[in-house]
């Protein structure tokens, strides 16, 4: 196994719309991932409350994509082969299913959550994707994520 963390370069801006796709791990085509950790937080914007949810990926979203490379744990390992998305041109991607986590944050700056996943971890299928959503439409904010996983 190959541990590999990725964090957001930039603080990205929540939108008007509920269940908004915010980033999306998405694992690569012949690889699944073990996810053991994913970190959310508030870092400028908001007078009110920040829901997040954690959904699976039901179909990828379309048009220029631009994402986060992971960065191996271990210096000696090579490059990750899933990728950490945040915008997408033409359509966000879609879920399915309820969420497998939901949280709120204060409107408190730097305020945040860290979903923890025990062993085995959350396991995300080759070609599949975790997409950490905003929940809440009226409510605009700079967020920030993380996220570590095994690559297997």
């Amino acid at each position: 196994m190959a541990r590999y963390s990725v964090a957001a370069a930039a603080a990205k801006a929540t939108v008007a719309a509920t269940d908004k796709a915010m980033w999306n791990l998405k694992a690569g085509a012949t690889k699944s991932l073990a996810v053991y950790e994913v970190g959310l937080f508030l870092e400028s914007g908001t007078a009110a409350a920040i829901g997040f949810a954690l959904l699976r990926m039901l179909a990828v979203g379309t048009g220029a994509i631009t994402s986060d490379a992971p960065t191996a744990e271990d210096p000696a390992l090579g490059a990750a082969s899933a990728v950490l998305e945040k915008s997408w041109a033409t359509t966000d991607p879609t879920v399915t299913g309820n969420a497998l986590r939901r949280g709120t944050t204060p409107a408190t700056i730097g305020t945040g959550f860290i979903w923890v996943f025990p062993a085995p971890g959350l396991i995300v299928p080759a070609a599949g994707g975790l997409v950490i959503a905003h929940t809440a439409a009226a409510t605009t904010a700079n967020l920030r994520c993380y996220v570590a996983f095994d690559e297997n």
